[in-house]
């Protein structure tokens, strides 16, 4: 799964700012190798039924397979129909249950690992702007970088120290910021063009600011900059704003 071991990082159990977000170590170390196989949906009944043999209830998975039961209908099923499939022992059908509801946590944990985007700031219009700010390179200045999950947005911010235009590789300070997307009221793109000189010399794009507004745990509004190049605004926009509506379908589910 791409972009997972950044994630787990985001996700473990931590609280400060404007954001709260948790889940065990546990959970995070078993969906890692839970996302080398299909999700449970995706099974077909051959493959679920062989899914509830390893889980100790194998003497149902030829019902299973009778009934056509897939991942995607498993959760489906009631208490009944799983009579009439044949789990008469009332501790078999709660196990099957159980397995089926575990099954759907840890898919709501990889998929709020998942790295739907990653991109960094853009700083200078151009390269020639580039060029003149950090006297050819001399004085380097590192844009940040975003990743975008599921329901929070990471920006981190480094800060090395350098000689010149060379990183040392002690001493360098960055500060990540993990924005909570679960209270987003709003997102607006705001385009900004590059200097008529930038773009008749250079044909330089612009730039598109997102601004991304929170509302805070005491009813302020919280706005979080993320610089783009011109172009990439409204596809991030769309898909912090898909990401926290598949997340909050995945929570009211």
């Amino acid at each position: 799964m791409p972009c997972l071991s950044d994630a787990q990082e985001g996700i473990r159990a931590f609280s400060t700012g404007d954001y709260i977000l948790s889940a065990s170590e546990s959970e995070i170390e078993h969906s890692q190798s839970e996302s080398d196989n299909k999700y449970h949906e995706t099974w077909n009944p051959e493959q679920f039924a062989q899914y509830i043999s390893e889980q100790g209830l194998g003497e149902y998975s030829k019902c299973i397979i009778q009934h056509k039961i897939s991942g995607k209908l498993a959760p489906l099923l009631s208490e009944l129909d799983l009579k009439e499939m044949g789990l008469t022992i009332i501790g078999d059908r709660l196990r099957f249950q159980l397995i089926v509801e575990n099954l759907k946590r840890k898919n709501r944990v990889i998929d709020r690992s998942r790295c739907m985007w990653e991109g960094q700031e853009r700083v200078y219009y151009s390269d020639v702007t580039a060029s003149i700010c950090t006297c050819c390179g001399c004085f380097p200045v590192d844009p940040s970088t975003y990743k975008l999950m599921s329901n929070y947005i990471k920006v981190k911010k480094v800060n090395p120290f350098r000689c010149g235009p060379v990183r040392m590789c002690c001493c360098n300070e960055y500060t990540t910021n993990n924005v909570d997307l679960t209270y987003l009221t709003n997102v607006d793109v705001i385009g900004i063009p590059a200097t008529c000189c930038e773009r008749v010399l250079c044909c330089a794009p612009g730039k598109d600011i997102v601004d991304i507004e929170i509302r805070g745990a005491g009813g302020d509004v919280l706005h979080h900059k993320v610089v783009l190049e011109e172009g990439e605004g409204d596809k991030v926009a769309f898909l912090i704003l898909n990401g926290v509506d598949q997340a909050q379908r995945m929570d009211r589910s």
